[in-house]
């Protein structure tokens, strides 16, 4: 496995980042130090540095994908997201331990990836866990076995 490989496979929705990226950059200047701080500030943890293959990568990747219309780069990144449905068994343990799991949508936040975010109840605003609803049915899951039923 290379390196590029192994770094990918430990970030969640990486495609979807990219497009997120691409999506962003129709709007403001690209370059790779400002992608790379905007990654950091976004998805801290995905990338040691600047030089990281992944995030070379996914540089070159977004700076080729600029090159299309900024329509079709807003609608590549919706049609990346993550549609479907939260399966029914993660609902039911949130409410037997006491939280909410919300689902984001990319439609009214497209900067944000299509990942899960747990909440105390369903009016919060600020999640317990997954801020940037960044989280995985499975890393959903995890924390959820983790906590005590109410």
């Amino acid at each position: 496995m290379t390196e590029v490989t192994k770094s990918r496979n430990k970030i969640h929705f990486f495609k979807e980042k990219k497009w997120i990226m691409a999506y962003w950059f129709t709007k403001t200047d690209f370059g790779i130090n400002k992608m790379f701080l905007q990654w950091a500030k976004w998805w801290k943890g995905d990338f040691h540095d600047i030089s990281d293959p992944g995030f070379q990568e996914a540089y070159e990747w977004v700076k080729e994908t600029l090159q299309m219309s900024k329509n079709e780069i807003k609608q590549k990144r919706h049609d990346i997201a993550d549609n479907r449905p939260m399966p029914k068994y993660i609902k039911k343990l949130a409410a037997k331990k006491g939280f909410y799991v919300k689902k984001c949508s990319t439609r009214n936040h497209p900067l944000k990836v299509s990942g899960y975010a747990i909440f105390k109840n369903q009016k919060d605003k600020k999640p317990v866990y997954g801020k940037r609803f960044d989280l995985t049915v499975k890393q959903v899951e995890e924390y959820l076995n983790k906590q005590e039923d109410k």
